[in-house]
Parts: C-alpha cells; sequence; structure tokens
C-alpha cells in the first residue's frame, strides 16, 4: 500500500514561497512547528479556531523557588511538543525528573525576603493535552568542537506514560506549597481597591498574581504511545519515517484494560512512497538508540526515535465556534 507525498510537497510552500524542497533535510520538530504555526493560521477565521491548541496543546509552569523563605514566581507557558534533554540520560522518565528537579541558580535577589539567595529554577506539567508530542533532543550544538552533532545512545521510553509524578499539583501537594482554599478565594476575588491605585501598583498586583496563579486541576495523566518518528544518520543529513499505531479513531470503553495494550494494536511503517506493515516489538531495536560506545562514529550516527506521539486516556472535549453567517 503506497502513498504519493507529491501533492503535500507542492501545496507545502517553503518560506520563499516555493513548493518543497524535498532534497534538503529538515529537523522533523522545526517542520512540525512550521506546519503548526501555517495551520494555525489557516484556521484562525473558522469554527475551528482552536483545533490544534485542544488537540496537541498542553501547558507546562517555570518556577523560580527561593531556597530560602520558599517563595516561588510561576509563569505559565503553552506547548505542542515537550522538548526533552536526553544527553547522558537513560529513559524519557529520568529526564522529566530532571526537568523537576531543576538547577540552582546562584546569587539571585529574592523579593520574598529580600536579599541574594540560593534559588531553585525547574518545569512542572501544568495541562496535560490530547495528544502529547514528545521531542527527543537527539540533534544540539557542541559547544567542545562548535559543530552539529546527533546524541544517538540509548535513550528508552514507555508503552503506557504516566505523567502525574511530574505535574504541578502532584509535586507542589507532595511539598505543601499548594495555596490554601482561602488563598484561592482571596486571589479570584474582585479588586475593590484598584480605582485609587496607580497604573504602575495595579501592573504589579496583576504580576504578582499571576506569578501565585494555580493551573486547572487535571483528572487524567496516562498516556499510550501511537506514534513514534524516527531519525536514520548524522546530524546534517539522514532520513526520517515514522511508526504508526493504526487503530485509531474509536473511542475507549469504559473498563476496556486492553486500551494500554498499544503493542497489540496494528502497526504500518510509513516511510515516504512506501507504506508497510510493523511489527511493534521491533521498535526497541530501530528507536531506543545505541548502547553507549557501541555506535559507529562515536555514537554520533545511527537511527533512532526523534519524536514521540502519545495519546491520553480520557480525551478533553474540543471546541467549536458558533460563526455568524
Amino acid at each position: 500500500m503506497d502513498y504519493n507525498p507529491y501533492g503535500f510537497c507542492f501545496a507545502f510552500k517553503e518560506f520563499d514561497g516555493g513548493p518543497t524542497n524535498t532534497a534538503e533535510q529538515k529537523d522533523a520538530q522545526e517542520f512540525l512547528n512550521l506546519l503548526f504555526d501555517r495551520l494555525e493560521t489557516a484556521l484562525k477565521p473558522t469554527s475551528r479556531k482552536y483545533l490544534l491548541q485542544d488537540i496537541f496543546g498542553g501547558k507546562q509552569c517555570s518556577q523560580m523557588v527561593c531556597t530560602e523563605c520558599g517563595k516561588v514566581k510561576n509563569r505559565h507557558e503553552d506547548f505542542y511538543n515537550l522538548s526533552l534533554n536526553i544527553k547522558d540520560i537513560k529513559s524519557i522518565y529520568e529526564s522529566l525528573a530532571k526537568l523537576v528537579e531543576g538547577e540552582i541558580i546562584s546569587d539571585y535577589q529574592c523579593d520574598g525576603c529580600n536579599r541574594k539567595v540560593d534559588l531553585s529554577k525547574r518545569t512542572l506539567i501544568a495541562e496535560t493535552p490530547n495528544v502529547l508530542i514528545v521531542h527527543l533532543q537527539r540533534i544540539g550544538f557542541n559547544f567542545e568542537t562548535f559543530e552539529t552533532d546527533k546524541v544517538n545512545t540509548l535513550c528508552k521510553f514507555p508503552s503506557v506514560l504516566d505523567l502525574k509524578p511530574y505535574s504541578y499539583f502532584e509535586v507542589m501537594g507532595k511539598e505543601k506549597r499548594l495555596l490554601t482554599q482561602q488563598e484561592e478565594e482571596s486571589s479570584n476575588k474582585p479588586k475593590e481597591d484598584e480605582d485609587v491605585l496607580t497604573e504602575e501598583e495595579i501592573a504589579k498586583r496583576k504580576e504578582d498574581e499571576e506569578e501565585k496563579r494555580e493551573p486547572v486541576r487535571e483528572d487524567c495523566f496516562e498516556y499510550k504511545l501511537v506514534g513514534v518518528n524516527v531519525h536514520s544518520g548524522t546530524a546534517n543529513m539522514g532520513h526520517y519515517w515514522s511508526y504508526i499505531n493504526t487503530n485509531r479513531g474509536t473511542d475507549e470503553k469504559d473498563g476496556d484494560t486492553n486500551w494500554t495494550r498499544t503493542e497489540a494494536d496494528p502497526w504500518m511503517e510509513f516511510n515516504d512512497s512506501r507504506v508497510s506493515d510493523f511489527s511493534f516489538k521491533e521498535l526497541e531495536k530501530h528507536c531506543f538508540g545505541n548502547e553507549a560506545g557501541s555506535g559507529f562514529m562515536g555514537d554520533s550516527y545511527g537511527t533512532s526515535g526523534y519524536m514521540l506521539f502519545y495519546e491520553r486516556r480520557v480525551k478533553k472535549d474540543l471546541k467549536f465556534l458558533i460563526l455568524d453567517e
């Protein structure tokens, strides 16, 4: 069963307005981001304006936590794909744990204790998307050689992914840093004194409220693997293709224990114009990368998963606009 992508390549224009140059290698994540940007622009005037956001859009919370007084500053950011560092990391669970662990920034002026302190900078999962795209940072700049390298070392990923240990309310709850009910109600009340405040004071208050704001509580963090985008080659040349679970488009039945068994579903390989059956048991061999030191050209060459696609067990509703005729 073949598919000819000629029509899509001609219709999808480069920045200069010309058709896609199929002889030039592009980074798959950069191409996906460009495609999503084009789709969002095309969907804006339609009833499906929020389609991409509702399917692929999640939120992460970047936090600055004072190690002295414990003051927390939140900054909420949208994402269409969750980009994870995998250099010297053996699994995406380890990479997610390092996001939560964060890094220490020294000599930072904390406005909570009003002095320079050590600060913890970390990232938590705030809101989960219906379809989670995980980008594995296998291609990056090497500051020792001043060249772009590929990281093809081993990095495992599960067929069923649990994001709860890395989520906002799970982490903040364990640390007893969540807002109390009284604090939540106070932050949601309309402020009656804004008419006597200066614009600068109002802006400062809104900034403080945004830094304290908590995300919407989630009820599902369980995902199953439904697709892998694979790269073979080096950082500067190579080839992409995909393995996809084709048992899609049907709702999960209540109590269905087989939903997580993605390995039991039919999978196919989509490789340019060639589409063929694929055995899930071969996934690890083609997608996890090499054991350290076992690869060709110092582990900078080989075949490994580049982007992972996970489907949420319980789906959120999509929003559609009713447009005036």
